[in-house]
Formats: C-alpha cells, structure tokens, sequence
C-alpha cells in the first residue's frame, strides 16, 4: 500500500488512528529559513526559502502527533540540524519519546557559511527516538553514519537525503509489509525506499510541486533525490 497526499501534514495526521504506525522516517522544515545563495541561476526553486522553515510551533505539534500514531514499542527517526538540536531534543523529551541515539550523518561535503570565523559544517544529526522500547534488527552499528550527499543532476531537492541512509533506516527498525510515515515527503525518498523494500508507505508533501515529482518517482522507476 502507497499513500501520497499532497496536504498540510497536521490536517492528515487527524485522520491518522492512534497507535496505527510502524515506523516514522522524517526530514521536517530545520527551522532555519534555509535557501542556498550558490546557484548562479538566483530564479532556481532552491534559491527560495523552504516553506514553514521557521514555524516552531509547527514542528512541536507534529512531534506530538508522530508520538500519538506512532504504535508502542516503535521507532522514529527526525533529521534536523545543531542550529535547533536543543529545541528539537526538548519536544522530544517534552511528549515522552526516548531519545536513543543522535546519529550524525557524516556528507562528502561541507558548508559554506562564513569562512573566516567558522569551520565548514560537514554532517546533519539524526534522532533516533523510541515510544517505549523498539529492538533494532540485525547487527549492531555505531552511530555515525556516512552516506555521500545526493548532488548535481540527481538533485531534485535542496534537502535531499542519500536513498541508502533511507533504506537503513528502514532495514533497522521495521519488516516486510508494515506501515511507514513521512509527514515531510519532499521528493519522495522515503517512498521510493519503501516501494523497493516492501513496506507500506503514507507520505504527505505541501509543496504541490515536490509532490508532483515525488508520485512519479514512487509510481515510475526514477529513485533519485529526497
């Protein structure tokens, strides 16, 4: 089962029963009003700011929804940056969610910012949080994470994550067949992930435009992007 809705993530989760999600794999808005100053086209999409890039109380609903359909004993993971890590931490803590590990995904490439007063910014943390207690399967892995950021042709979207560091997320912390969320779908990832994977997916994207390109990457054969 794939579920695409092109919606606002708290209007669908309303609808989402209590306790009817396996696993939630999200990448929300860093709060940061995140747009790239280096693309000589200024006009490119990721020249624009991120839609709800810096709507806290966004985010602090949605963590508490995630908590709310998330099934007992399950798993979530939540990107985010070091700029709001302790906000994203506090709304963790604040609706019960077990913070396991903050996994730093480690890129091939680092920021720019300002580069006489700060060094190059080269990896993105990963909470692993648990609603009680989620096994992982298989061996074992540390908790950092290296995985070559998606880049060039292949990038549809400005915070695109590598399809491999999906699927590993999805291969330790669910099975065949269960229920997958993302309530910030982006350019589809995490569903193509899934369809390759035989899980279920729910996906829900705001931007009508990334929504279009994430269908038809989940319906078509195209796995390129977030």
């Amino acid at each position: 089962m794939i579920k695409l809705i092109n919606n606002d993530c708290l209007d669908v989760m309303k609808n989402i029963p209590d306790e009817s999600i396996d696993l939630i794999i999200t990448d929300p808005p860093y709060l940061i009003n995140y747009k790239t100053n280096y693309r000589k086209n200024k006009n490119h999409d990721f020249c624009k700011t991120i839609k709800n890039d810096d709507n806290f109380s966004l985010i602090s609903e949605y963590i508490k929804n995630c908590y709310r359909i998330l099934k007992k004993n399950k798993a979530m993971y939540i990107f985010c940056n070091n700029t709001h890590v302790d906000f994203f931490k506090q709304e963790l803590e604040k609706n019960n969610f077990n913070i396991k590990n903050m996994i730093i995904w480690v890129k091939n490439n680092w920021t720019a910012g300002d580069l006489k007063a700060q060094f190059g910014k080269q990896y993105e943390i990963i909470f692993l949080v648990n609603k009680g207690r989620c096994f992982f399967n298989g061996k074992r892995i540390t908790d950092v994470w290296l995985f070559d950021r998606v880049a060039g042709t292949s990038q549809l979207h400005q915070n695109q994550k590598p399809l491999d560091l999906i699927k590993q997320c999805i291969l330790k912390h669910s099975k065949e067949n269960e229920v997958i969320f993302d309530g910030f779908m982006g350019s589809g990832t995490t569903g193509v992930a899934c369809k390759e994977l035989n899980r279920d997916f729910i996906g829900v994207e705001i931007d009508r435009k990334y929504f279009e390109i994430a269908k038809n990457r989940i319906e078509g054969d195209d796995s390129n992007g977030k």
